[in-house]
């Protein structure tokens, strides 16, 4: 037997409702993070194509971590490795 009431089902279709909006939320922060994240990346490649370093193993290396450790090494080329750099004709 079903002892359940339209209350109750009430109830749990608006706590259905609400787990919805919160999953939406969160999976918007997360497509917002990534979007940042990739473009914060995009531009620390860039960054390190179009600069000159005094050692060209420099470059090299800095596009090979920017690469391989993502947005982490975009970051840290971003902070570090920026200002050993200069970009032609500027």
């Amino acid at each position: 037997m079903d002892y359940s009431t339209p209350a109750d089902a009430a109830a749990a279709a608006a706590a259905g409702t609400a787990a919805v909006g919160i999953f939406a939320g969160v999976m918007i922060f997360i497509w917002i993070l990534a979007i940042l994240g990739f473009a914060i990346w995009l531009w620390a490649l860039i960054d390190v194509i179009r600069r000159q370093f005094t050692n060209p193993n420099d470059k090299t290396l800095w596009v090979i971590l920017v690469v391989v450790l993502g947005v982490i090494g975009a970051i840290v080329y971003l902070i570090a490795g920026r200002k050993k750099g200069t970009i032609p004709g500027k």
